[in-house]
């Protein structure tokens, strides 16, 4: 299945929006009210040339501390833009748009998590100008996380920083380690399980091991007292995966022998969360003619 990087980072940005603005931007953080913060879901870009009508990655207005309002407009590109020439000149288009509609200053970002370490960076600005003569010069933050050094960040209080970190440079031979690390860090952390849960599968999505390093990530874990509840996670998450991976099989034979499962009996099913019962739910699938058979 396909990995839709866009929605991750995006859903991961709006999850710790504080956390993204005073790691990266703290200087704009300080007058930000984190109490007043509204994501718009309906914000879309029209480029006329060439008739298409594009979601904005991410819009967000946010309260100011001494009152008022301001919007921050955060545009990711999983891809690298180097195939794209005229990303400046897209992002003052996005600028625009939002300006003419919401007439309020913009904060704009570009987030670039692609894994090409830029030689020649792209730009982060755009010039309206004639021989001799600039008319606009529109200047944008613009983060590229590859070309990032995590151990800038490895003494970081922030959360988000741990995540991100998977997206940054480093070499290949430290991957191993690092990976225990950042989940580490991540689990030291006090942040809700919901959302330490996000920083997890982000770190799990972007640090994957083949075979053998999963044998040195386990041995790493295993050995060291300060990896202790990366262990104990592994573990919770391990027993999670064999129980989602018996719900799926009990749909799955349900749907072989009597056809499709409504949607009420499979929401029915994910909720039990006893091993007990959904093996001999398994079995008993075997001799049922109907539902009607089954002890749901």
């Amino acid at each position: 299945m396909s990995i839709d990087h866009d929605q991750i980072f995006k859903q991961l940005i709006e999850a710790f929006f504080r956390e993204f603005m005073e790691l990266f931007f703290p200087a704009e953080a300080k007058w930000i009210d984190f109490s007043r913060v509204e994501f718009l879901r309906e914000e879309h870009f029209t480029d006329v040339q060439r008739g298409l009508r594009r979601q904005m990655d991410l819009v967000a207005k946010v309260g100011l501390k001494a009152g008022g309002q301001k919007f921050v407009l955060v545009h990711t590109e999983f891809e690298a833009s180097r195939k794209e020439q005229d990303f400046p000149r897209r992002m003052f288009k996005y600028l625009c748009q939002l300006f003419l509609r919401h007439d309020t200053e913009i904060v704009p970002i570009a987030v670039f998590t692609d894994d090409a370490r830029w030689k020649t960076p792209v730009p982060d600005h755009f010039e309206l100008s004639v021989p001799g003569k600039t008319f606009v010069r529109f200047e944008y933050h613009l983060i590229k996380l590859k070309n990032l050094d995590y151990r800038q960040f490895m003494e970081s209080n922030n959360p988000l920083a741990f995540a991100l970190m998977a997206k940054m440079g480093y070499n290949r031979t430290e991957r191993v380690r690092l990976k225990a690390d950042f989940l580490r860090l991540i689990l030291a952390c006090p942040v809700d399980p919901a959302r330490r849960s996000l920083l997890v599968e982000f770190v799990e999505t972007y640090l994957p091991l083949v075979e053998h390093e999963q044998a040195e990530f386990q041995q790493i874990v295993g050995n060291d007292q300060r990896y202790a509840k990366v262990e104990q996670m592994i573990t919770v998450y391990e027993k999670k995966g064999k129980q989602e991976g018996k719900q799926e099989d009990l749909i799955l034979l349900l749907e072989k022998k009597f056809g499709e499962v409504s949607v009420g009996l499979r929401r029915k099913i994910r909720q039990i969360d006893s091993p007990e019962k959904l093996e001999s739910l398994l079995v008993a699938v075997l001799d049922a003619n109907s539902l009607e058979d089954l002890p749901f």
